[in-house]
């Protein structure tokens, strides 16, 4: 595993902030379809010991260059912050394909809670962060989206600490709706993967639920997976009712972006 910061000393300079934003590499050492993971931690802190390190080296060992986002969080998350972290990593790994082993075209996003949250966002809003990089154009659209117990809307059925965290304290009505990706899906939204335990406590199954219907009702394609039991944070669900579902993402991703 090698680090890399994604800000130069000029733009850290600009915003500090951007000092912790780093990328964790795990590479095959080949051209290889790629996933880009953002971990949750309700974009108060990025939970790495379970939803980022740990699947990025089953994805590795599943012959995908997998790569750990620490995009910004705590005071620092406010949107559109992570949203630019995201964006910026995108553009970093095109710009070093030959390096990574990466193919344009087949990046996809991993996102657990929070983290699911900021894919999910991501899948819907990427043209609003189309800009050069380094002199350069690159693509922003995720190939598919794996999404891990997450936070989908901003409204009555939301994580009060990463809405306030994402939106602030003291955000409105038309502010939630316009982070709610359930409202936000067009027939255009990335292939989507989608798993929850209905008894998660955290986050409520029901987010999932409410973006399966709305990728459902614009043809996009998408496998949602409940399970009864296991809770949140759960990572890799181990010895959990949803332990496998990394498998069966395997197979969505082989389908939407071509075998590892």
């Amino acid at each position: 595993m090698q680090t890399y910061d994604l800000y130069d000393k000029i733009e850290c300079r600009a915003e500090p902030a951007r000092k912790k934003v780093r990328l964790d590499a795990y590479t095959v050492g080949k051209n290889a379809p790629s996933v880009l993971i953002l971990p949750g931690g309700a974009y108060n802190m990025i939970s790495d010991s379970n939803e980022g390190k740990p699947i990025a080296e089953a994805l590795q060992a599943h012959g995908y260059n997998a790569f750990v986002l620490w995009y910004r969080v705590g005071a620092a998350a406010r949107y559109p912050a992570p949203m630019l972290d995201v964006a910026r990593a995108m553009q970093f790994l095109q710009s070093r394909a030959d390096e990574f082993g990466v193919e344009e075209n087949r990046i996809a996003l991993l996102g657990s809670s929070a983290g699911g949250h900021l894919a999910a966002y991501f899948g819907a809003q990427y043209k609003l962060f189309a800009r050069k990089y380094e002199g350069e154009d690159y693509p922003l659209r995720p190939a598919a989206l794996v999404l891990s117990y997450p936070v989908i809307t901003m409204g009555k059925l939301t994580h009060a600490l990463s809405r306030r965290r994402l939106l602030g304290l003291f955000s409105g009505k038309k502010e939630q709706a316009a982070a709610s990706v359930e409202q936000l899906v067009s027939a255009e939204y990335p292939p989507t993967f989608l798993w929850h335990n209905q008894d998660d406590q955290s986050v409520d199954y029901r987010n999932s639920q409410m973006l399966a219907d709305a990728l459902e009702q614009h043809g996009v394609a998408h496998e949602l997976h409940l399970y009864p039991t296991g809770g949140h944070g759960i990572g890799l669900a181990e010895g959990k009712d949803a332990e496998g579902w990394l498998e069966q993402a395997f197979s969505f991703l082989q389908r939407s972006m071509g075998e590892a």
